[in-house]
């Protein structure tokens, strides 16, 4: 019995005292973004920022160490960057996951199929495709904070509430690709003049880039998949026979929206119902704001919306032919017998379904005033 004490003494000695596969922080390197390149044919680049915690300290720009290496495989080259850097790198906290444009356009499972496999990247990261090269934009240094890729997480929160770029987590991203009948979306990262500008999305068939929407083409995509979490709407507004035209600016504060599906004549028809709520916010000429005049406006903003929505929808149904409104799945679950029936030519059905899209909006009285500033 003593004996087997002791033995069970020792042991938790060993166990408790420390952990048998810990790591030392300068032993280490903490990547916090990893871009990916097209080197050439056959080969990738991958870059990565590594953060060097002694210069986050002291809160100077140069915090990050950024490396490059190629590979066949991703996995490869991510490998090599173990030689470049000298240290076992830690892929446990990346903030931003970035896909040149060029890889974007020749295909992304290649570059995601190593994320999807390997057990220390989050699938909380958020994903990005860049103009021109991933590694010239994660050598770019921020004014916002000394590890660049935090200031893209920043940038990336900043702009959810202005409606011009989607949010796309790497589980989201995976899951459209794995989708047969949707297609994934991202947004696009830039290098500003002090800052990174993220705005537009990279719309993908199937795993390739095909096409790009702008900040307002965006916005309308965005209400339609109900991911509009603000920003602010511009409503040309021409009450009567009023020949100059009077610019209103709303501001976003709700936004829903639902779809459902129509067959007939075994022809489907998508029916789209967007709900938002907003608050003026400025006027370019006064206006006598009463119970007509704001239903009045509240209609001349609902035209607006859309105008917005539909051709935001005819751009990616019609011209990209990019399924990343899920058709497919309001229809089979409303229509199982025809999507039983017809769900073998949906690349040819797809982009002729008509898509109605109806808007109501309305704008509370709270906080108006009758005209503006000076009347």
């Amino acid at each position: 019995m003593r004996i087997s004490g002791g033995v069970f003494l020792i042991i938790s000695i060993l166990v408790l005292t420390g952990c048998w596969g810990r790591s030392e922080l300068k032993d280490v390197g903490i990547v916090a973004a990893v871009g990916i390149d097209v080197k050439d044919e056959n080969k990738f680049e991958a870059t990565t920022q590594v953060v060097k915690p002694g210069e986050v300290k002291k809160n100077k720009s140069g915090a990050v160490l950024v490396n490059s290496a190629t590979g066949f495989t991703v996995f490869e080259a991510v490998r090599d960057l173990i030689i470049k850097g000298g240290k076992k790198q830690i892929w446990h906290h990346i903030n931003a996951y970035i896909i040149g444009e060029e890889a974007a356009k020749t295909g992304v499972r290649p570059r995601i199929d190593f994320l999807a496999r390997d057990h220390e990247p989050r699938f909380r990261m958020n994903v990005f495709v860049t103009k021109g090269k991933a590694k010239d934009l994660l050598n770019m240094k921020s004014n916002i904070n000394p590890i660049p890729a935090a200031a893209m997480q920043l940038a990336l929160e900043e702009q959810e509430s202005l409606a011009k770029a989607p949010k796309v987590e790497l589980h989201d991203f995976i899951q459209k690709l794995m989708e047969p009948y949707e297609d994934p979306y991202l947004p696009i990262i830039r290098n500003g003049k002090q800052n990174f500008e993220i705005f537009g999305t990279a719309v993908f068939k199937d795993d390739k880039m095909v096409g790009e929407l702008n900040s307002k083409e965006t916005r309308g995509m965005l209400r339609v998949v109900g991911e509009v979490q603000g920003g602010l709407q511009v409503v040309q507004y021409k009450p009567g026979n009023d020949e100059v035209p009077n610019y209103l600016s709303i501001e976003i504060k709700k936004s829903q929206s639902s779809m459902r599906s129509q067959v007939m004549d075994n022809k489907p028809k998508i029916i789209i119902e967007i709900n938002e709520t907003g608050f003026l916010g400025s006027i370019t000429r006064p206006l006598e704001l009463n119970d007509t005049t704001i239903k009045s406006i509240e209609q001349s903003y609902a035209q607006t919306v859309k105008k917005e929505v539909e051709h935001a929808i005819r751009k990616i149904q019609k011209e990209l032919k990019a399924n990343i409104f899920g058709f497919a799945g309001v229809i089979n679950r409303q229509d199982k017998q025809y999507w039983k029936n017809h769900h073998q030519h949906w690349e040819t059905i797809y982009p002729s379904i008509e898509v109605d899209v109806r808007v109501k909006t309305h704008l509370p009285k709270n906080g108006l005033i009758n005209n503006n500033p000076g009347k």
